[in-house]
C-alpha cells in the first residue's frame, strides 16, 4: 500500500454540530414554520436521505421547494480527537490523501486543525469541479498520487460516495462508521468495504504492518 486517500466530514472532522444547528435554522424560516416542520423533522429527512444514497439538504430543499436555505457553517466542525495522533502514525508509513466534497477553504480548515501538514494530496470538489461518486475525481487523484488503484485505499464514511466508486477502481476501502452514513447498509457485493471500524484508532490495527 503507497496512499492512504481520506474523506473529511464525519471522517477526520466531526460535523455534528454542524447539522444540529442548520436544522434549527431551516426550522426558524418562515417557509417551514408555515409548514409546521421541526429542527426534529428536518434533521429526520436528512437521515432518510442518507440511507436512500441521495444528497442530504439538497433533497430536503427539493422536496419542500424552499426558497431560504440554512448555510453549512464551518466554523462549528471539531476534529474528532483521536485523528492527530492516528494522522501522525500513518503519515510515518504511508503517503496522505484527501478525497472529499467540499466547500472552498478546505486546506486553512485542515491548517486549523493541525492536519495539514500531513496530507500530500488534497483533492476537493470545489477546486476539481467534480463530485463524489463521480469516478473521475478518484481518478484525478489516483494521477496525482501517480499510483494505481491497488496501491491506494479510500477511507471514508459513505458507502455510495466513498466505498462504492473506489473498489469500482480497484482500490481498496475502509467504512469508517461515523455521523449519517452509519446508517447506511451495503446493498450489493460492490458497496461491501475491504474493513468496517467504528473510529479512526482502528485503522492503526489495519495499517499497523
Amino acid at each position: 500500500m503507497k496512499v492512504l486517500f481520506f474523506d473529511v466530514g464525519y471522517t477526520l472532522v466531526n460535523e455534528d454540530a454542524v447539522w444540529e444547528a442548520r436544522c434549527r435554522e431551516q426550522a426558524q424560516t418562515a417557509e417551514a414554520k408555515k409548514l409546521e416542520l421541526s429542527a426534529a423533522d428536518i434533521y429526520h429527512e436528512i437521515e432518510i436521505a442518507s440511507i436512500s444514497r441521495k444528497p442530504q439538504f439538497r433533497t430536503l430543499i427539493d422536496k419542500y421547494n424552499f426558497k431560504e436555505v440554512a448555510p453549512y457553517r464551518t466554523e462549528l466542525e471539531t476534529l474528532y480527537k483521536e485523528a492527530p495522533a492516528v494522522i501522525q502514525a500513518l503519515s510515518q508509513k504511508y503517503e496522505l490523501g484527501i478525497i472529499a466534497n467540499q466547500l472552498d477553504g478546505l486546506k486553512e480548515r485542515l491548517e486549523s486543525f493541525g492536519l495539514l501538514q500531513y496530507f500530500k494530496y488534497i483533492i476537493s470538489s470545489w477546486d476539481l469541479k467534480v463530485m463524489k461518486p463521480d469516478i473521475r475525481i478518484f481518478e484525478y487523484a489516483l494521477g496525482k498520487a501517480n499510483c494505481v488503484p491497488q496501491e491506494a485505499c479510500m477511507i471514508g464514511d459513505r458507502l455510495d460516495n466513498d466505498i462504492l466508486p473506489a473498489k469500482t477502481l480497484g482500490m481498496k476501502t475502509v467504512w469508517i462508521k461515523q455521523g449519517f452514513g452509519a446508517l447506511q447498509k451495503p446493498l450489493s457485493k460492490s458497496e461491501e468495504p475491504d474493513y468496517t471500524i467504528n473510529n479512526l484508532t482502528e485503522l492503526l490495527k489495519i495499517f499497523s504492518s
